[in-house]
């Protein structure tokens, strides 16, 4: 499948519906973009392994501070966990 498009004003794209549809994109989602010889290559990160945050909240909570300073260990701490219940993890 080929499709011609053009940028916008800023260097943004539109990737075409058929090309979504094909890779199974919802309407939002996150590229991967490297060069490669001169040529970009974009890959969907929904291929990539998903991040749980309530996991990666929760491993942050054991994170062994000793090398922080203990006040803003205590701080990171504290947002976490206000996170986590803000968003009901």
């Amino acid at each position: 499948m080929i499709k011609y498009i053009k940028s916008f004003s800023q260097g943004q794209i539109t990737i075409p519906k058929e090309f979504r549809e094909e890779l199974g994109l919802e309407n939002e989602f996150w590229l991967k973009l490297q060069l490669v010889n001169q040529v970009i290559v974009a890959k969907p990160m929904e291929n990539e392994k998903k991040i749980n945050q309530k996991e990666y909240a929760e491993s942050l909570l054991e994170v062994d501070g000793s090398w922080f300073d203990r006040e803003d260990y205590k701080k990171m701490r504290k947002e976490t966990r206000k996170r986590k219940k803000q968003y009901d993890w």
